[in-house]
């Protein structure tokens, strides 16, 4: 018996948009430089060169399960764009065009998926500190939700010893079920952390629909229930992404507390390289949203204000193509981790019989045995 596919109600599309599906403003547009737009556009076209790449490399097995953000790129960098030197960032793992904005060094990130320890990276990939992103990225939390809860804290301490950084977290739709989200948004609301919390809703969280993840009409109106002020935005509007995130960014840094910002968009391709998304969705969604793309947007946007061209488009793809190339090249050249180190700073004091086992049974793997052949001696309470 086949699995019976979701079939998505489309979604209320009453939010904050600034560019229309054609690419032409209506309203106000937010008072932004040339040189800036393009610096946006340039993240957008690079991250789109860097995870086409990561796909390909997967398919060749250089690396193992990678996902892409191809759609929800206006969210990173217009929500990225919004923030100053010296602020803090706990991301999820679809930004990457934020970081990319902000310089972050993309040859460390590509040695960390081709499986390089951290120390093994910065040893072989040097960075002078001047060349470092101005804002902080912390790491991904693998916890769903927990980045948040994070931020929340980091903010408050920030608060705390006197600073007027603005700490920015990201979360999915389908990780406003966890516990740690509502704490954290209990938190924030209760002592005016200055923190800018964004719900991704991409319409999935893996296989299963927004519409199983909650009851309200929006996300944003959550916020309510914590004294905290909602917006939602088009997430695929870079423009508007700009403009709500920065008025949430100056209401966190003024000491008037955080804000709850959903961008709504939506997951077109399959949530990582092992997913296969025509086994559980219609995709007459992600036919729709495809012609709401944020690049296609975003570039008729800038031909229509003169600041790109022909020849300024294929320049970019041209600089972009090297630039994840060469990245690539730089992050092959760092030494892999050996397997065993999966068993490592997890667990303090002896290891347990289930790793004496799990050790046992990878290193027969690795010398060409079956591994559920391998010798090993239970310990106690085995």
């Amino acid at each position: 018996m086949g699995q019976t596919k979701w079939s998505e109600p489309k979604v209320s599309e009453d939010f904050i948009r600034i560019l229309e599906p054609s690419g032409v403003a209506k309203g106000e547009v937010p008072n932004v430089a040339p040189e800036e737009l393009l610096k946006w556009y340039r993240s957008i076209v690079r991250t789109r060169a860097y995870e086409d790449m990561t796909i390909r490399m997967q398919r060749r097995g250089e690396l193992s399960v990678t996902a892409q953000s191809r759609g929800e790129e206006a969210i990173g960098v217009g929500a990225m764009a919004a923030l100053q030197a010296g602020d803090l960032v706990y991301p999820s793992y679809r930004q990457f065009s934020g970081h990319l904005y902000w310089n972050a060094p993309l040859a460390r990130a590509m040695a960390g998926l081709f499986g390089a320890a951290p120390e093994t990276i910065v040893a072989h990939l040097p960075i002078d500190e001047v060349d470092l992103p101005k804002v902080q990225f912390m790491p991904y939390g693998v916890i769903l939700a927990s980045q948040v809860t994070h931020a929340v804290g980091s903010a408050m301490a920030d608060q705390l010893q006197g600073s007027t950084a603005v700490t920015m977290t990201f979360t999915g739709e389908g990780s406003t079920s966890e516990g740690d989200f509502h704490d954290a948004l209990n938190f924030a609301g209760v002592f005016k952390a200055p923190c800018v919390i964004i719900v991704v809703n991409n319409g999935w969280s893996i296989s299963v629909p927004a519409s199983r993840q909650t009851g309200s009409a929006t996300f944003a109106e959550k916020a309510s229930a914590y004294g905290l002020p909602g917006a939602r935005v088009d997430g695929n509007d870079v423009l508007a992404v700009y403009q709500t995130v920065s008025e949430a960014v100056a209401r966190a840094r003024s000491g008037e507390g955080s804000t709850l910002v959903e961008c709504v968009t939506y997951r077109v391709v399959d949530h990582n390289t092992s997913d296969s998304s025509e086994v559980y969705r219609d995709d007459e969604q992600a036919a729709y949203w495809r012609t709401l793309d944020p690049l296609d947007r975003f570039t008729a946007y800038l031909e229509g204000q003169g600041i790109l061209t022909d020849e300024t488009k294929q320049q970019e793809a041209d600089e972009a193509k090297a630039f994840v190339e060469a990245a690539a090249e730089l992050a092959r050249s760092v030494p892999r981790s050996t397997p065993e180190t999966m068993f490592e700073h997890h667990l303090q004091g002896e290891p347990s019989w289930a790793e004496r086992v799990q050790r046992a049974e990878l290193q027969a793997e690795l010398e060409g045995r079956n591994p559920f052949l391998a010798d090993h001696q239970p310990g106690e309470g085995s």
